[in-house]
């Protein structure tokens, strides 16, 4: 018996090590990769400005960026940043203060979080089920397309994430364990109280109502002085109120100002919920449509997985009843973010460890009696088939949209030949290895989804490459302007050099910003000018009397700088606009300075095997 239990304590070790090596890749591929506007940049500026100007407990950003909060104060060059709690901009800050300041510091964070939620995900399950099912849960979690791609993003969501995770597996074990362990109740509630400082009162809301609701359906009203809520209430207190009490008393109402408190939880809770007012739609069914595609292929064992579910409730077997909290928990984040008039996509991420216990548990289960059950053999292969055809599909997609690399072969050869050994698996039913093959498909189209970065996000969702160009042409003297609005990446990429902007509106055509920017090109020789896709240049033109040279222009900016500097047909260094170039909203242009960075890794690349894989190494 001990010999058992050694083995397999041992294999659950071996486990673990496997989803820790598997997560850590996972979510670290391109983690250094350029920040992505808007909103990584913002949050490695918030950061960088903790570890710049030592203020660790009030967030600011720079005051360019008052045009996108208005009602947040500006203190001198800065502007309050009320809309965001601060524990992620703290590791984050943390990491630049280790590691300097770089992507990699400013996503660390998320791609922690996730490590630490497949790991969680493993406990939860290993706690109700076999070693199997946890392996599969961890799995499932470890290659959910959702979380994945969370993990390279340098916001909090994933730390919500892990945060509530680690919530539910402290649940489960309080509602089933005998005696209660005060650990667990403090893993509970301090992860509450943490979740406040990374996102808000959702972090205890949604948690509270899943708890309660499966409380009463199972009738389990013990579980109630199980919890220890009075206790945990003064824990929560204890952890999360002090950073709101400082902002309180920091930002008081007043002076024109609603203040700290009634701006974060009014403006950013109760607002957020009840009108559109941050652009983002309300759309019946989007996040449940989020969170099923977020989540495959493992989403296909879903029907299975709920059936099951309600069988062992229906049941009442009392230790397998509790397999409704993830249920239930999942429910409770849709469900209460799709009544919001303000939905994202990452609003379900919390779910996604929820239904990969759920998932896993029921693969677990299922693995072990495989004979005569049609709808997991169904699944198996529709989970394969599916993912075979999402391979086939890749090519003529990219291809479509000019954006096919013979060097992305890479990873779809031994993508093709790691589902053909599943399928071939399944074949002979051996419906364990056909699923880990599944799931190893699933992590290297990941994979070639980050450090491929096939579709340009890297590439063209920030001002990176325009802010070297800048640097590398850069003179004592010149002028540096961000025309009507300011990236948040063209901020970030161009620290310290300061850049000027427009304090009136954003709009280009606004008469006092038309001032602003000819005042800005007459006070120096030569002025470097970011330019969204969308301006006019005959408008600009018509107010300003100096030569426009384009330096690039790409498929969101076009970086122009305008010289007193007139050129000579033939000058060195200086050519007509380009064929490549033709496309940009430009209808008088002097000259082009002609550099070897317009587009270094473009169509025409001829820098070697790996060059779409510039991105991989991000050094600020």
């Amino acid at each position: 018996m001990m010999t058992s239990e050694r083995r397999r304590a041992g294999g659950g070790w071996v486990d673990v090590v496997g989803l820790l090596l598997v997560s850590v890749f996972l979510s670290t591929v391109c983690l250094g990769a350029p920040l992505v506007d808007p909103d990584e940049p913002r949050t490695a500026i918030v950061a960088r400005l903790m570890v710049d100007r030592g203020d660790w407990l009030s967030p600011h950003l720079p005051a360019a960026f008052h045009h996108h909060y208005p009602h947040d104060p500006i203190e001198g060059d800065l502007l309050a940043y009320w809309d965001k709690p601060p524990l992620f901009f703290w590791l984050a800050a943390l990491d630049m203060k280790v590691l300097g300041p770089s992507a990699l510091a400013a996503r660390l964070p998320s791609a922690a979080s996730f490590v630490a939620t497949v790991l969680l995900v493993f406990a939860a399950v290993r706690h109700l089920s076999s070693r199997r099912a946890s392996l599969m849960a961890g799995a499932a979690a470890a290659v959910s397309p959702l979380a994945v791609a969370l993990a390279h993003v340098a916001r909090m969501e994933t730390l919500l994430m892990a945060l509530m995770t680690a919530m539910l597996l402290a649940s489960l074990r309080l509602m089933d364990d005998r005696p209660k362990s005060w650990l667990w109740t403090m893993v509970l509630y301090v992860c509450a109280g943490l979740g406040i400082l990374t996102k808000g009162l959702v972090a205890v809301v949604l948690p509270a109502a899943a708890i309660l609701t499966t409380i009463v359906v199972l009738g389990r009203w013990r579980d109630l002085g199980s919890l220890r809520p009075f206790s945990g209430i003064a824990i929560v207190l204890a952890v999360s109120a002090p950073w709101f009490l400082y902002m309180h008393l920091r930002y008081p109402p007043g002076a024109g100002s609603a203040g700290f408190t009634r701006s974060f939880f009014i403006g950013q809770h109760l607002t957020r919920v009840t009108t559109e007012t941050f652009g983002h739609k309300h759309i019946p069914g989007f996040l449940l449509a989020c969170l099923i595609g977020g989540g495959l292929p493992w989403t296909f064992f879903l029907p299975g997985a709920l059936a099951r579910g309600w069988r062992e409730f229906w049941n009442r077997r009392e230790k397998r009843s509790l397999i409704l909290l993830p249920v239930l928990w999942a429910a409770a984040v849709v469900g209460a973010f799709s009544m919001s008039s303000t939905q994202m996509l990452h609003y379900v991420l919390p779910a996604v460890p929820a239904l990969a216990i759920l998932v896993g548990d029921y693969l677990g289960m299922e693995m072990g009696s495989v004979k005569g059950n049609r709808l997991f053999k169904a699944t198996s292969w529709l989970t394969v088939i599916a993912l075979a055809m999402a391979v086939v599909a890749i090519p003529p997609v990219l291809a479509l949209k000019g954006a096919w690399r013979a060097t992305h072969l890479i990873f779809l050869v031994p993508l093709a030949l790691v589902l053909v050994a599943g399928a071939a698996s399944l074949r002979k039913h051996l419906y364990s290895w056909g699923l880990a093959a599944a799931a190893a498909s699933m992590g290297l189209i990941l994979t070639f989804a980050f450090a491929g970065d096939p579709v340009g996000i890297y590439q063209y969702r920030t001002t990176r490459f325009e802010a070297q160009l800048i640097s590398k042409n850069f003179r004592e003297g010149d002028g540096l302007m961000a025309y009507p609005d300011m990236p948040f990446s063209f901020w970030w990429y161009m620290w310290p050099r300061p850049v000027s902007y427009p304090t009136h509106s954003q709009s280009y055509a606004d008469p006092r910003n038309l001032d602003q920017l000819t005042a800005e090109i007459r006070s120096h020789a030569r002025t470097f000018v970011l330019l969204p896709k969308n301006v006019d240049f005959d408008i600009i033109r018509m107010k300003v009397d100096r030569s426009l040279a384009v330096l690039s222009s790409r498929p969101k900016y076009t970086l122009v700088i305008f010289t007193n500097e007139r050129t000579k047909s033939g000058r060195k260094g200086l050519q007509q606009l380009p064929a490549m170039n033709r496309n940009a909203t430009i209808s008088r242009v002097d000259f082009i300075l002609d550099t070897q960075d317009r587009f270094p890794y473009g169509p025409t690349s001829k820098k070697g095997l790996l060059s779409p894989y510039h991105h991989l190494f991000d050094t600020q």
